[in-house]
């Protein structure tokens, strides 16, 4: 463990967990939480959107030990969240299967068949704006996206299709149903 995983984990043992889903990383204790040489609040929706999934499968790990585990793959020293190459890395190791998709095609028909994605997408221009990873499972005719917004802090319903034509993926990594444990 890196001298920035040790020290920032010391600090976030400090800050109260959360309970339940996340919902606006700059809200509440997560916001304070140190990531790299950053924060939760500006570069922690990559571990957000993880907890979530594991969360939504019934799978719940601890919020620091997945802080922890993705501190190593921290873009720029974290000022840039996580590597979001790796999260399907992240997820097998907290046991979750996950296929990585490149097309909103891919992601819309996971979504009709009732999957949850992780799903990443540019926020502004490709190459000139940052980077968002959130959630997404589908509700009746449209979206549950957890963790839509920096400051808002409920689970944001969207348009189904506006959602996937307004944003500008990168990846989506598709949730596979896994067999039940013996």
């Amino acid at each position: 463990m890196s001298f920035f995983s040790r020290r920032n984990l010391r600090y976030n043992q400090k800050i109260p967990l959360p309970e339940g889903l996340i919902n606006g990383q700059a809200l509440g204790a997560v916001s304070g939480m140190k990531f790299g040489l950053s924060n939760m609040s500006r570069s922690g929706c990559e571990v957000i959107a993880v907890y979530n999934a594991l969360l939504l499968h019934h799978k719940p790990a601890h919020f620091l030990e997945i802080a922890r585990y993705m501190e190593r793959f921290r873009v720029l020293a974290g000022f840039w969240g996580a590597n979001f190459f790796a999260l399907g890395h992240c997820m097998k190791h907290f046991g979750l299967l996950t296929d990585r998709v490149r097309h909103p095609e891919q992601v819309r028909d996971a979504l009709m068949a009732g999957k949850t994605v992780v799903y990443v997408y540019w926020c502004g221009k490709r190459l000139r704006s940052s980077v968002h990873t959130v959630c997404l499972r589908r509700h009746g005719k449209g979206l549950h996206v957890y963790n839509a917004y920096n400051r808002c802090g409920h689970v944001y319903t969207a348009k189904f299709e506006d959602y996937l034509q307004k944003s500008r993926m990168i990846f989506g990594y598709i949730i596979r149903e896994t067999e039940p444990e013996a």
